[in-house]
């Protein structure tokens, strides 16, 4: 699903600041995650380049927010009823623009909806 900017900008009213968020990756784009049940946020992620270290077995290789955000909740029963809203900043200008998911990520999120119980996902236009 999309969600306008300004349902965006209501949904991350006083929660974090853009500056917050841009200090955590040196990407061109700022993908952000927001994973929400009964209106209580569960957590918060953006995108950023992993390494052996980090857990993503591969040196240079991009962590999706989405991903990102399923992994910092840990506990997929915490899934059930929950909504996953993705945003993408521009760097330059801080404006929030369209976000789409790749296709590895749909399909994870798919199976996160069948198996888990995830209930909505929206995307920034």
């Amino acid at each position: 699903m999309r969600i306008s900017k300004s349902g965006l900008k209501e949904v991350m009213e006083d929660r974090l600041s853009f500056d917050t968020l841009y200090g955590k990756t040196n990407l061109k784009h700022v993908h952000v995650a927001f994973l929400y049940r009964r209106g209580k946020l569960l957590g918060v992620a953006t995108n950023f380049v992993g390494s052996r270290n980090k857990g993503c077995g591969y040196d240079h290789r991009t962590i999706h927010a989405e991903r990102a955000v399923l992994k910092k909740v840990g506990d997929v029963t915490k899934l059930d009823g929950a909504i996953l809203v993705v945003i993408r900043i521009a760097k330059g200008t801080r404006d929030i623009v369209n976000s789409e998911p790749c296709h590895s990520c749909r399909c994870h999120l798919e199976k996160c909806i069948k198996n888990y119980g995830l209930k909505t996902i929206y995307y920034s236009t």
